[in-house]
This record gives C-alpha cells, sequence and structure tokens, in this order.
C-alpha cells in the first residue's frame, strides 16, 4: 500500500508540474494565483465569521461566541476591548 500511495503522488506532483509549465508558456503564475486565492479567501471567512464587521483576518476584535471558543479567546468570554 504505502507503494501505491508514493505512486499516486509522484503521479499527481508530474501533473502539477506539467500543468504549471503549459500555463507559464501562457504567461499565467499558478502559484502566485494560488496565493492570492487564499488570501481572498481568509477575507471571505473572517467577513463571515464577524457577521460582515470585518474582512481582516487577524482582526480579533470581531471573534465571538463558537469562533472565539476554537481560537481560545474571545471578546465577551471573560475579555475585553476597547476602541481608541
Amino acid at each position: 500500500m504505502p507503494e501505491l500511495v508514493a505512486i499516486l503522488e509522484a503521479k499527481n506532483q508530474e501533473d502539477y508540474e506539467n500543468k504549471k509549465f503549459f500555463a507559464a508558456i501562457q504567461g499565467v503564475d499558478i502559484d502566485k494565483s494560488k496565493s492570492n486565492a487564499m488570501d481572498t479567501w481568509e477575507k471571505i471567512k473572517a467577513k463571515a465569521n464577524s457577521k460582515g464587521a470585518s474582512n481582516d483576518p487577524k482582526d480579533i476584535t470581531t471573534l465571538r461566541g463558537k469562533n472565539a471558543s476554537r481560537t481560545g479567546f474571545g471578546i465577551g468570554a471573560g475579555l475585553d476591548y476597547e476602541v481608541i
């Protein structure tokens, strides 16, 4: 079984490298698009978790309820904050 997993991972890596090469020929950087998409995804998640209050994933003042509990703290769960 480990051999099959190794073969599958190698084939997936080869396919990715081929796609990356053909995209580069067309002037598209797949890795750059991938990181940009992750930034956008993080902003969407932050906006949804904060109920539209912020789209900054590093803004801790928007963490409330279950989302705050998952991160280990939260406003209204023993902590307070002041906006200056």
